[in-house]
């Protein structure tokens, strides 16, 4: 199963062109049932349609059995999700160890 790496850019200007890249991928890494990973490490600029992106592909995965597992997010997506409510959301997205880390 490949890794999605999340762009550095995930904002209302970058959505309409990564949703369909990242159903292309959810269909592509999912079998039911599974775990399905993403890489945060490398955003570094994000706003509210963003985290909506990021809550769809969860949604997604979590309608074909999966879940989406979330490595290393960054600061910026860490103080996005936290500013709107939803620090506890990402939170359950990381494996349990980053999260004990943390």
């Amino acid at each position: 199963m490949d890794t999605l790496l999340l762009p550095s850019e995930l904002s209302i200007y970058t959505a309409a062109e990564l949703h369909p890249q990242w159903l292309a991928w959810a269909d592509r890494n999912t079998a039911t049932p599974c775990d399905a990973r993403a890489d945060g490490a490398g955003v570094d600029q994000i706003d509210g349609a963003g985290v909506q992106l990021l809550v769809a592909l969860q949604r997604c995965l979590a309608a074909r059995g999966c879940t989406l597992q979330l490595d290393a997010p960054s600061g910026p997506l860490r103080d996005a999700c936290a500013a709107i409510g939803l620090a506890g959301w990402l939170a359950a997205l990381q494996p349990a160890a980053a999260t004990e880390a943390a």
